[in-house]
């Protein structure tokens, strides 16, 4: 009877702790399958979202730069009277715009009659434009219009491919001395530089995604099915209230997960001067099939980890079921006091069965190497603050790099913020702060003639030069391409000026060596002082970037100064 006994006590703790294991183990490989669901698709929709917002951002930047420079251009008042008296200057200047953004696809100067009187190389010069909204809208107001398909420039332009160009419309009135609309400054941007941004951005992404971007009513200007309305209206209206976010929805049969960003504010934009707002939407999606399969994947693993997890409990339980219950008291009593008294540091040998002895003996080697483990974690923790403390010297050397130009060594857009902020902080002080936007003259020209590696000699030279040339206390980045930005601190208006003129003079004194000859460079540079109606050092830039075209319009290799900066304007 004891023996039945025995064994059914043997069964049933078995069974009891095998069933407890398959509990323990299920419900373990169950979460952890789920939390791994959990994570990729949240993951996933993070990344489809950082996505969108990085095209968003992409879009609002280049729509905003375009716009300004439009409104810029309209209102230069170099060119008032050369709009109607001088056309081949105003082309002249509009040229040169298309060569720096080479997204326009035309720029032209709209008379308030209706018809184009100057157009880059011509184009629709003569030709009517009544009745197109951006002219009209441009009569009153600067503007732009939403995408759309190229009529006529379709055609003179001789565009290959099975696509058709697609334009979004700029315009700015265009005023005389008096204040009266003369006519339209009109410029229609590419809808190609979107896609260009589209495919940089999903040649980085991961496989199965796929870039949407919508207007304001959910019909797909760029990406698959152009012209479709894929999401629905209840669906785009929320992305549009939202403003970013994720979301998941059944395209046809397949399940899809995406992230979600606006690239503007509004259905256009209603007041001179302000952000370019057309409420696009960008859209990053991929498909939650592709997204789970690398879970899909690792169920079956797991699956036969937890079985044999399971199994050993199982027989675990079979063992411990065997022995009596007095020895394992006595070992669970010697085990309780270790770690509580300072002389219980061993275990009992036990003596009634080879199974205890052994238990014994290797419960005393785990203790041995528990010591060692504890000795092992004890290093391995010193070694991890030491790798730590190294990554994060390096973190911040890579801060560092990110923030410099690599061609010049000096600061880059990102490096420029902070002491941007400080400038703007002294000039809203009233201790003076100027900015310098300079840019290089007929630098295309430069690479044209002399190839690539002479253009970068020649940044690197007019770089070195404003770097040497300006106090330590100053600023010099380089915003891209030909063009620098200098901060002058402490300053008033005139030594700003005159400084500004120094720097025209330096760069023109000295020429560029490289292996094909020398290259005489010159500089047009624009000069504003910060001013207490503006609202960041982004506006002071802004006007010193209108007198740096100012300065180029009057023959460049000279000073142009914004108004309200005082001295006087330096020509070369």
């Amino acid at each position: 009877m004891s023996f039945r006994n025995r064994l059914r006590f043997e069964h049933q703790l078995a069974a009891l702790v095998g069933l407890l294991c398959l509990a323990l183990v299920g419900a373990t490989v169950g979460g952890a399958i789920w939390l791994e669901r959990r994570s990729a698709v949240r993951l996933a929709e993070e990344r489809l979202e950082r996505l969108a917002g990085g095209m968003a951002e992409s879009l609002d930047a280049t729509l905003r730069e375009r716009f300004r420079e439009i409104q810029v251009v309209a209102g230069l008042a170099l060119l008032r009277e050369r709009w109607t008296a001088d056309p081949a200057a105003a082309r002249g200047v509009l040229a040169a715009m298309r060569t720096t953004a080479p997204d326009y696809a035309w720029l032209g100067f709209v008379a308030a009659d209706g018809r184009v009187t100057i157009g880059t190389e011509g184009m629709l010069e003569g030709v009517a434009m009544n009745g197109r909204t951006w002219f009209e809208a441009g009569l009153t107001q600067p503007n732009v219009g939403d995408v759309h398909e190229a009529v006529l420039l379709n055609r003179l332009l001789h565009r290959a491919g099975p696509e058709p160009l697609r334009l979004v419309d700029l315009a700015a009135p265009v005023r005389d001395a008096a204040g009266t609309v003369i006519g339209v400054l009109g410029g229609h941007l590419s809808w190609d530089w979107a896609s260009r941004v589209r495919k940089r951005l999903l040649e980085t992404a991961a496989p199965g995604t796929e870039l949407w971007v919508l207007d304001r009513r959910g019909r797909v200007l760029l990406g698959p099915q152009v012209g479709a309305v894929p999401f629905g209206p209840a669906l785009t209206g929320g992305m549009v209230e939202r403003g970013s976010g994720t979301f998941a929805v059944e395209l046809g049969a397949e399940a899809i997960r995406a992230g979600f960003a606006s690239a503007a504010r509004g259905e256009r934009a209603e007041i001179a001067g302000g952000d370019p707002a057309l409420g696009w939407i960008v859209v990053a999606t991929r498909p939650q099939a592709r997204i789970l399969a690398p879970v899909h994947r690792s169920i079956r693993p797991l699956l036969a980890l937890g079985a044999a997890v399971a199994l050993v409990g199982v027989v675990l339980a079979w063992c411990l079921g065997r022995g009596v219950a007095a020895p394992l008291r006595r070992m669970t009593v010697a085990a309780d006091r270790i770690g509580r008294e300072p002389d219980a540091t061993t275990l009992p040998h036990l003596d009634h069965a080879r199974e205890f002895r052994e238990l014994s003996a290797s419960l005393q080697a785990l203790l041995r190497r528990i010591g060692t483990a504890e000795r092992e974690l004890s290093d391995a923790t010193d070694r991890s603050t030491r790798v730590a403390a190294f990554y994060r010297r390096q973190i911040e050397a890579l801060r560092q790099v990110a923030g410099t130009d690599m061609l010049t060594g000096l600061l880059n857009r990102r490096g420029f913020v902070v002491p941007a902020e400080e400038a703007f902080a002294i000039g809203r002080s009233g201790r003076g702060a100027a900015v310098l936007v300079i840019d290089i003259d007929h630098f295309k020209r430069v690479n044209d003639e002399h190839g690539h590696d002479a253009g970068d000699a020649v940044i690197r030279h007019v770089g070195a030069l404003l770097a040497e040339a300006v106090r330590g206390s100053d600023t010099v980045a380089r915003f891209g391409g030909e063009e620098f930005v200098v901060l002058l601190v402490g300053l008033g208006s005139a030594e700003a000026v005159l400084i500004a003129g120094r720097l025209c003079a330096a760069v023109r004194e000295t020429t560029v060596t490289h292996p094909g000859g020398t290259i005489a460079v010159t500089v047009s540079i624009g000069v504003a002082m910060v001013a207490g109606q503006d609202a960041d050092i982004h506006a002071a830039i802004a006007r010193a970037d209108a007198a740096l075209y100012d300065a180029k319009a009057r023959g460049r290799d000279r000073v142009g100064i914004a108004p309200g900066t005082g001295g006087t304007e330096r020509a070369a």
